[in-house]
């Protein structure tokens, strides 16, 4: 329940003029209503009394403030759900930037993306309950609360003791509806609706294989199942939800039959006259609906805990130096002394795994040098590629880059001195010169036919009118693999960084493509140290040397020679 707290300090500070707004514009229908009840309830008993005996009543004033209330309640009502609501969305809005920020400089620690993605939607979406069904809710129900208190103590000592009674029995339900939040419940059903939805997505995108296969039915029926369990777990909710407001309701009544024979009494001694004692009644019954306003946001606290919890576990940023701190490394390359990446005795492994990829790794790349790493398919190749550009942590073991620590670089400048080329590199459903610009958003259209023309691809996107303006489709459709994969060449081409991460680029291509995409990287990577993962030959031929995964800890660099010998 930390989180949710934090996240209400962290609305407030960051706009606590409308977040006090609207609790201030909420309590007016709260207000007006409870007023409307109870002057309505005085004056009709009032009027009869008066009918009855004779006496004048002045009706304009009664009139009037009856008019009045009623006009302050329904305009109120849509001032609150305006003000609140605008509240609401205001936090959201700078909260998702950040949040997103803060999660871009996070790894995905192997989730799906689609499913991080989604859950993050989600969870963002259930905040707006922490005002809206919490924050607002409970302090109005306060304010009425010792509002109400008062105004029992100055009438009668007994209608204090008897709405004290039950305001702390309202006050004891929210207490056990908190205490007996169901957390299992919670976690039941957002693990159904994250199965449901990547079961739903991999039935969509693999609805061919599934058809051909004979698996169609089979995985329908799996999205069903998590389905039916989501369903479960939403009617646990529901019923909790329904069995609290049907206690309020309870209390409620009860509340109002002691109270008619509490003003019975007390008009009978004289305490009270019976015209306003019909007005306390009246107001007794508008309580419960007040009261009962916070008890589903209660109820479905584990869920907004379970959200908040997620979202504050993301929003903590890594440690990062300031970029004067970095400035007092050793830069990579000076004097030859300081290798351009070393990794000394680092282990990873997969959470749920039985065993680590890496256990024990150590070896440095000195500045200019290409090293390729060889081993059989899962020896952890692409892994130290994605721990080498820090996309993940190692378990123990240190990284370092250029002499310094990696996880001491700040994420903008470990970006500059980091390119990763891999097999597949995403585009994007844009032009071609913003694919090119997410990794030089500053380069101009001079620097981008450069780029093209040295990735042998300026010639394919100058024979489309639009040239750089050219709107490629999700993916990269409209380029084949190949060009897709020299697209993601020119990208790499627009960086001048310390060190390249080759996962797999030459991957799918045939053997002359695959030699010219490599020739035309090595002709421009300048000094750049290599970490290459390689598969084919013709990667190896062009290494200094070679990481033998399969050897014992993973020190087995040999020759080239050696490892080639193995090709033939």
């Amino acid at each position: 329940m930390r989180s949710v707290w934090h996240i209400i300090r962290t609305q407030h500070r960051y706009d606590s003029f409308h977040f006090w707004l609207g609790i201030l514009v909420a309590l007016l229908p709260a207000a007006a209503g409870l007023l409307l009840l109870g002057v309505s309830g005085w004056f009709i008993a009032a009027a009869a009394i008066a009918g009855l005996s004779g006496a004048f009543l002045n009706i304009f004033a009664p009139s009037a403030l009856i008019r009045a209330f009623a006009i302050v309640r329904t305009a109120g009502r849509y001032g609150e759900r305006v003000l609140t609501h605008d509240a609401t969305f205001r936090f959201l809005t700078g909260f998702r930037n950040r949040l997103f920020a803060a999660m871009a400089l996070k790894t995905n620690d192997g989730q799906r993306s689609g499913l991080l993605l989604n859950r993050l939607t989600l969870d963002v979406a259930v905040l707006d309950t922490i005002y809206l069904r919490l924050v607002v809710p409970l302090v109005l129900s306060l304010v009425v609360a010792v509002s109400l208190l008062l105004v029992w103590s100055s009438v009668s000592p007994l209608l204090l003791l008897t709405g004290a009674a039950f305001v702390l029995a309202w006050l004891g339900l929210a207490v056990w509806t908190f205490a007996r939040s169901d957390t299992k419940t919670a976690r039941r059903s957002d693990a159904a609706l994250d199965a449901m939805r990547l079961r739903a997505a991999d039935l969509a995108a693999g609805r061919r294989d599934l058809a051909i296969y004979g698996g169609l039915e089979a995985a329908a029926d799996s999205v069903l199942v998590a389905d039916t369990r989501l369903a479960e777990a939403q009617d646990v909710e529901d019923h909790r939800t329904s069995k609290l407001t049907a206690g309020s309701t309870l209390l409620g009544q009860l509340f109002l039959a002691v109270m008619l024979l509490v003003c019975l009494h007390e008009v009978g001694n004289g305490a009270l006259t019976a015209a306003f004692s019909v007005g306390l009644i009246l107001v007794v019954m508008g309580l419960p609906e007040i009261f009962s306003m916070s008890l589903p946001g209660l109820s479905r606290l584990p869920r907004v805990a379970l959200a908040a919890g997620r979202i504050m576990h993301l929003m903590r940023r890594p440690e990062e130096v300031e970029p004067s701190q970095s400035l007092s490394v050793p830069e990579t390359g000076r004097q030859g002394a300081v290798p351009a990446l070393a990794l000394e005795d680092v282990s990873f492994g997969y959470p749920g795994a039985d065993r680590r990829v890496l256990e024990g790794l150590s070896f440095h790349l000195a500045q200019g040098e290409i090293l390729a790493l060889a081993g059989r398919s899962g020896c952890g190749k692409s892994t130290i590629g994605a721990l080498a550009a820090r996309l993940r942590k190692p378990g123990q073991g240190k990284i370092l880059l250029g002499g310094l620590e990696i996880d001491r670089i700040s994420e903008k400048e470990l970006r500059r001195k980091v390119t990763v080329i891999g097999q597949k590199a995403y585009l994007f459903n844009e032009t071609v010169a913003e694919n090119l610009r997410v990794a030089n958003p500053d380069a101009g259209d001079t620097e981008l036919w450069r780029a093209l023309e040295q990735a042998a691809l300026a010639e394919r996107i100058s024979e489309n009118p639009k040239g750089l303006q050219t709107i490629l489709g999700e993916g990269g459709l409209g380029l084949s693999g190949g060009e897709q994969r020299r697209l993601a060449l020119a990208r790499a081409f627009l960086t001048r960084p310390a060190l390249f991460v080759l996962d797999e680029m030459t991957e799918g291509l045939d053997a002359a493509t695959a030699a010219d995409v490599l020739d035309r990287f090595l002709s421009y990577r300048g000094d750049a140290a290599v970490l290459m993962i390689a598969h084919r030959r013709q990667e190896l031929e062009r290494a200094d040397r070679v990481l033998d995964l399969t050897a014992p800890c993973g020190s087995g660099i040999r020759s080239p020679e050696i490892i080639l010998s193995e090709f033939q």
